[in-house]
């Protein structure tokens, strides 16, 4: 994940003519210094940005995309230590296992930015060997030093690895999926009877509720697929209340399951230490850009628990700044990065569901009051690792679909909506809104795309209309004090 693009442009020599010799010899991916003067026509300018491994990777996503390596990896990653506390203030999980390397991009990285997932292959450099001391000392007394560092870079050139970029590749859509695009093309075929089954697994996690599972799949499904006037069009925020207040055990059941099913998962306690000493908001000190909790990739799962939650009194850092920054990453879909003199916003695209126990103090799209049918008991079922990679293709496949609505159902939608005013009129009803229409509609797409239909039909959206009101007639209730 690109966790700070801000380290700077730098110069470099892309070749040079070594004494005695007629053949230039090619200078990229180093961090040689040369100390004779170099022609204009042989330096060149390359990016340099801080990246770090993707917060939040589930077990299943590292293995398969790591295969046989992935324990390695693990272990790798748990006996790593970082002593520079710069380093360990750039990625969003503290105490959280992570490499970070400055990765040195040569072709144009403008499309590039924050939170982006990109795939990296290059030169690697570990600036702690011996040689790179005897180069760093080189460059303070060259004369006319090829290599111009920022201080933001020097920073943490002195204890992070540098990755020479050969070739990246932006990772998004269906280019985020473990699965190849010829696995998954037979996918809307089964769609039904996968979705059959995978609402029963799901519903283990919610004691049995299939409503709860139903909409948990629609969110899976959800991402923001337009934006108009800067509003997201697409993603499903969710609330489910109805959790025992302190009760760990039910919450760590829902995340387990959902772990299994998504690449990328964060989940977020709150409590009030939390929200005090906590920074969800990526902010910029002395030219680093420190992260916060919310500075994740896009797609991942972000369940925030409320169950924590408990009397106490909630200081600026914890009741203005996070809960604003968590508020708008819900609602709006937007992050703030703040810079010493100016705050900018930047796209999200998260999956948030939010677990409670009363009525949450967070927005949602809909909210649903947990109604268990038995107890959590020996925890989650066992299933066939074949069967998850099934259920985990199925919601990639259905995820990045194409959609499209009839004019005939866009009508039918629009009579609907007339109607049902009306007859709030006739009732002395509180009228439905355009957001409640728009909220209605992205549920109907979802509805559709589970189902493994490319277009909307009737059923659908009157599938998603009593899901809807379902939701209404089940919302959250007060905390009991």
């Amino acid at each position: 994940m690109v966790q700070d693009t801000g380290l700077g442009q730098e110069m470099f020599i892309t070749a040079y003519k070594k004494r005695g010799q007629q053949n230039l010899t090619c200078y990229r991916y180093t961090e040689d210094p040369i100390t004779n003067n170099i022609p204009n026509e042989l330096l060149s300018e390359r990016a340099a940005m801080y990246c770090v491994s993707p917060p939040g990777e589930t077990d299943w996503f590292k293995g398969t995309l790591y295969g046989s390596d992935a324990p390695e990896l693990d272990d790798a990653f748990h006996r790593l230590t970082l002593q520079d506390k710069a380093s360990n203030k750039k990625y969003p999980l503290p105490g959280a296992d992570h490499v970070a390397a400055i990765v040195k991009f040569y072709d144009s990285p403008d499309a590039l930015r924050v939170s982006q997932l990109v795939e990296v292959i290059g030169v690697l450099s570990h600036p702690d060997s011996s040689r790179d001391r005897d180069i760093e000392e080189q460059q303070q007394s060259a004369v006319d030093p090829a290599v111009e560092l920022g201080s933001a870079l020097h920073s943490l050139a002195a204890s992070t690895p540098i990755i020479h970029a050969i070739t990246y590749t932006p990772l998004e859509g269906l280019s985020r999926s473990a699965f190849d695009k010829d696995m998954l093309a037979d996918l809307p075929d089964q769609a039904q009877e996968i979705r059959t089954h995978l609402i029963d697994y799901i519903s283990t996690a919610f004691k049995g509720d299939k409503l709860a599972a139903e909409l948990i799949l629609l969110q899976l499904l959800s991402r923001v697929t337009a934006k108009n006037g800067g509003v997201k069009i697409g993603p499903l925020s969710l609330n489910i209340s109805n959790f025992s207040e302190g009760d760990k055990t039910s919450t760590h059941i829902v995340a387990s399951l959902l772990s299994r099913l998504v690449s990328h998962q964060v989940v977020l306690p709150l409590t009030v230490d939390f929200l005090n000493q906590a920074t969800f908001m990526p902010k910029s000190i002395d030219e680093n850009l420190h992260s916060g909790a919310l500075q994740l990739v896009d797609g991942t799962s972000l369940i925030v628990d409320e169950t924590g939650l408990s009397e106490g009194t909630l200081n600026d850092q914890g009741s203005v700044r996070n809960l604003q920054a968590l508020t708008n990453v819900i609602q709006n879909q937007t992050l703030s990065y703040v810079f010493p003199y100016s705050q900018f916003d930047f796209d999200t695209d998260l999956i948030n569901l939010t677990l409670s126990a009363g009525k949450s103090m967070l927005p949602s799209d809909l909210s649903l009051r947990l109604s268990p049918s038995y107890e959590n008991g020996e925890g989650l079922p066992v299933l066939p690792e074949e069967t998850l990679n099934l259920y985990r293709m199925y919601i990639d496949a259905a995820k990045f679909s194409e959609y499209t609505i009839p004019p005939d159902v866009s009508e039918y939608i629009q009579t609907c909506f007339v109607n049902e005013r009306k007859t709030a009129v006739a009732q002395s009803k509180t009228l439905p809104s355009q957001d409640d229409l728009m909220r209605r509609v992205n549920l109907a797409r979802l509805v559709s795309l589970s189902f493994g239909q490319s277009e909307l039909t009737k059923e659908s959206y009157e599938h998603a209309q009593r899901l809807d009101s379902a939701c209404e007639g089940k919302s959250a209730k007060p905390a009991s004090k």
